[in-house]
């Protein structure tokens, strides 16, 4: 009995340490596949004991990095950040993407731990034109570059840029800004936080 007993308890441990080599990179690559569908390089790092919590989307750390994405923006709404709540360390810094019609420099979203909140910081830039040409595509407006084309000429298509600077808390997986703000030319703004946010994390 005891020699069974033994033999159980080796191909447990067997078992758990084979899947602390296999699961993480097996995720990571899910996920860097993911940011790089529209192009670019990404490169993704996450970690849980055991790591079959990372199959649920659970775990004590994730790491992300990468350039040059293109990352449709998708409807705000929902529980955007649920992909991230599971795991106490966060740290997402990426540079020189765009999201929708953002040209985004820089992008830092951090966690340290899983009671605080989340740390945004980015700075973007847009035009008239590209933000009327997505507004118009997202409607399902006909001739939507016709209408970026017309806004460009009447507006001019001088970058207007756009700075993030908050805390972020997570309401059932909804973002809620606890303190700070942003400003699109100079102008407070609120939702545009929630826009470029939900195009990176959605495919966490």
């Amino acid at each position: 009995m005891l020699r069974w007993t033994l033999i159980a308890a080796f191909a447990v441990l067997a078992l758990l340490a084979a899947s602390q080599l296999v699961i993480p990179p097996l995720v990571e690559h899910r996920l860097e596949g993911r940011l790089t569908d529209g192009g670019g390089s990404a490169d993704v790092s996450v970690s849980a004991f055991p790591a079959a919590r990372l199959l649920f989307g659970d775990g004590e750390r994730i790491s992300v990095s990468g350039s040059g994405l293109d990352l449709p923006i998708e409807e705000p709404g929902g529980s955007m950040f649920d992909k991230l709540d599971g795991f106490n360390r966060v740290d997402v810094s990426l540079r020189d993407f765009h999201a929708g019609p953002f040209s985004v420099s820089s992008f830092e979203l951090t966690r340290d731990g899983g009671s605080a909140p989340y740390r945004l910081t980015s700075r973007s830039d847009t035009t008239p034109a590209q933000i009327a040409e997505y507004g118009a595509d997202r409607l399902g407006v006909p001739g939507a570059p016709l209408l970026g084309l017309v806004t460009q000429n009447a507006l001019g298509d001088r970058p207007i840029p756009v700075a993030l600077d908050m805390d972020l808390e997570s309401e059932d997986g909804r973002i809620v800004v606890v303190s700070g703000g942003g400003t699109v030319n100079g102008y407070p703004t609120g939702p545009l936080a929630e826009l470029i946010t939900s195009a990176i994390v959605v495919r966490l």
